[in-house]
């Protein structure tokens, strides 16, 4: 590359002009190019970060076999964290104090700042300083700690920092758990979600293999819904997850019964027609002919007080109705008395029990 000096009037040299470069329309096949580039260079990052990870764990392992030393303790000496406060400096410079001391006295409107200030402090008190003595470098050096000790001093630390130390550290602590339990025979659940909304993290599941389905099979109890009651209730507390939990519920429960209502009347032109969980054969199947279809198999099919309580099933339940999954079906004749035939013989045989009314107290009495 070439330089070219530029002569002012007076003979001085002055900087030239900034070229601006024309803006460059892309068409559609650039862009798409260069889009492809861009996601081509992420993955090929990602996947060299994935394999220095990667590298670490078999060097982590290495080092542990061969020195007789646990995993754990191996990962806690090579932490990439300690690394900020190893390499922060600690012994303080006479000159630097110096010059902090001599700056404490410059008349700061008027003085140069920057480099101008430090050329300033040695082309003027060079001199002075090498005329100190050490018992006056000493009490400079004392004064400037007494100074600094007022100072408050801290490592800025990311979220994304964040995420990666709770990542790391969690997969350090399943490796043990799973150790442990090759080792003594012994299963553990971990459940693991933030406890503030500056942490922008998942909730996350952990279980062994031995009691891998254990919530979902013996507690009834889905994972994803336990850990996000849990993050509301260290987020808000017990009565505010509590609280907030149920609302979210009637409410979702309060637009999937406005869908089925309005998806029946829709379907059969009368602006009366309602859904009735109890005495839905008689009132529902029987009056108008239709049924329900692409009901989901992990909800029961009752009214949804009783049949569903999770945030999840709700919403997957509402979005399939909203998309047609599920949705009313007009029956014809021939399908109704199949249908018709088929229920009264299950009522017959005890397997399906009629809804009826509970007789009044006073019946038999007047």
């Amino acid at each position: 590359m070439n330089s070219r000096p530029f002569l002012s009037s007076s003979g001085g040299r002055i900087q030239p002009l900034g070229r601006r470069h024309p803006r460059v329309c892309l068409s559609k096949e650039a862009r798409a190019i260069l889009t492809a580039s861009r996601c081509k260079k992420s993955n090929r990052f990602k996947s060299t970060i994935h394999n220095v990870w990667a590298n670490i764990d078999e060097s982590v392992k290495a080092i542990a076999s061969s020195n007789h030393k646990s995993i754990c303790q191996v990962q806690h000496e090579l932490y990439m964290g300690q690394s900020l406060f190893r390499n922060k400096r600690l012994k303080l410079s006479a000159w630097n104090t110096f010059c902090w001391k001599k700056n404490q006295s410059v008349d700061k409107e008027n003085a140069p700042s920057g480099k101008a200030l430090l050329s300033e402090l040695i082309n003027e008190h060079r001199v002075e300083y090498h005329a100190l003595s050490n018992d006056e470098k000493d009490s400079i050096l004392k004064e400037y700690k007494e100074h600094k000790a007022t100072k408050t001093n801290g490592v800025r630390i990311s979220t994304k920092s964040k995420v990666n130390d709770v990542t790391q550290t969690l997969k350090v602590i399943e490796n043990e758990l799973n150790s442990l339990r090759c080792w003594t025979g012994a299963e553990t659940i971990m459940y693991t979600m933030r406890g503030s909304t500056d942490l922008p993290l998942r909730g996350i599941a952990f279980t062994t293999e031995g009691v891998e389905n254990f919530m979902e099979s013996v507690m009834n109890v889905d994972n994803q819904e336990f850990v996000t009651k849990m993050e509301g209730f260290a987020l808000r507390g017990i009565c505010s997850a509590a609280k907030h939990h149920q609302q979210c519920c009637c409410n979702l429960r309060s637009k999937i019964r406005h869908l089925i209502n309005n998806k029946l009347r829709k379907l059969l032109s009368n602006p009366k027609a309602t859904m009735q969980w109890a005495h839905y054969w008689r009132n529902v199947v029987s009056r108008y002919q239709v049924v329900v279809e692409g009901w989901p198999d992990e909800i029961p099919f009752d009214n949804l007080s009783k049949a569903a309580s999770g945030i999840a099933a709700l919403e997957n339940l509402k979005e399939r109705w909203r998309s047609g999954e599920t949705a009313w079906r007009q029956l014809d004749d021939e399908e109704f008395q199949e249908l018709n035939d088929e229920r009264n013989s299950k009522v017959g045989s005890g397997e399906v029990v009629e809804h009826r009314r509970r007789p009044r107290s006073d019946k038999g009495k007047k």
